[in-house]
């Protein structure tokens, strides 16, 4: 047997979805706003990529409540609860990563590719293991989005955006990256994968 409406507008199961999203948009919108002055426009080396972040992650999640609503994809009614709770469990774990690299990088984090004066290699934390551990937060909070809605379409409408959206942004940051900082820059990347630890 197949459930209809995604448990994130069935109450009372709905309480820990929105709190926990309520939560993660303020911990983004609060470092957006700490951050604004010293992030660069979406044109130069930014080459708008962060619009594309911005504008791509709200269109999919819009399009994956669609989908929840409007498509036979549903999950089986057993995993109902336990894809639920798995999919908030991977929402925090991704806000709790990337507020784990905006203490790392500092300064240096922005929601646009900007390259600052004194720009420097990061490598503490958990970029000790991967170029670039905040995307990988991104991804699993928008994949933990995507398991929340039970809803198979949903589920790969969310994984292969949101892999598409930051694998683009991923390129235009490290060619930014590589020309500041040359060398330095080219050894970070020669001792670590992108996103998945010793795979990619």
């Amino acid at each position: 047997m197949m459930f209809d409406r995604p448990l994130i507008f069935v109450w009372p199961d709905a309480i820990a979805f929105w709190a926990i999203l309520i939560w993660a948009y303020a911990m983004e919108a609060r470092q957006l706003q700490q951050k604004k002055q010293r992030s660069a426009g979406h044109e130069g080396a930014d080459r708008y990529s962060g619009l594309v972040i911005s504008i791509g992650t709200s269109l999919l999640q819009l399009g994956a409540v669609a989908l929840a609503f409007y498509t036979p994809s549903a999950m089986p009614s057993e995993a109902r609860y336990p894809v639920y709770a798995a999919g908030l469990g991977l929402i925090v774990a991704g806000m709790l990563l990337r507020m784990h690299c905006w203490r790392e990088l500092g300064a240096f984090f922005t929601h646009t590719v900007t390259i600052a004066d004194d720009h420097r290699v990061v490598d503490g934390g958990a970029y000790r293991l991967l170029r670039h551990p905040s995307y990988l937060g991104a991804l699993l909070t928008l994949m933990g989005l995507g398991l929340v809605l039970g809803n198979y379409a949903s589920l790969m409408l969310m994984c292969i955006g949101s892999w598409s959206i930051y694998i683009y942004r991923i390129q235009v940051e490290e060619a930014a990256l590589e020309s500041a900082l040359g060398e330095s820059y080219t050894r970070f990347k020669q001792t670590r994968k992108r996103l998945i630890p010793y795979v990619y």
